[in-house]
């Protein structure tokens, strides 16, 4: 597994598209952010939001040993 260091994140280009232009993901130790190529906007996620978000999703969906 990658290691996210604080001085270095980690920045991938997924095959994910939006508007025809990629996705670009960029990792960080506490957060990570979403924009699309060539965009200047933005969206800053926490992780522990975004398992928040996947434990409820699986709640809903009836797989509810998400832990």
């Amino acid at each position: 597994m990658t290691k996210i260091r604080p001085g270095t994140p980690l920045i991938r280009e997924t095959e994910t598209y939006e508007r025809g232009d990629p996705l670009i993901v960029t990792l960080y130790p506490r957060y990570m952010t979403l924009r699309l190529k060539n965009g200047r906007d933005s969206i800053v996620l926490d992780y522990s939001t975004l398992l928040d978000i996947g434990r409820k999703i699986a709640y809903r969906y009836g797989r509810r040993k998400a832990s």
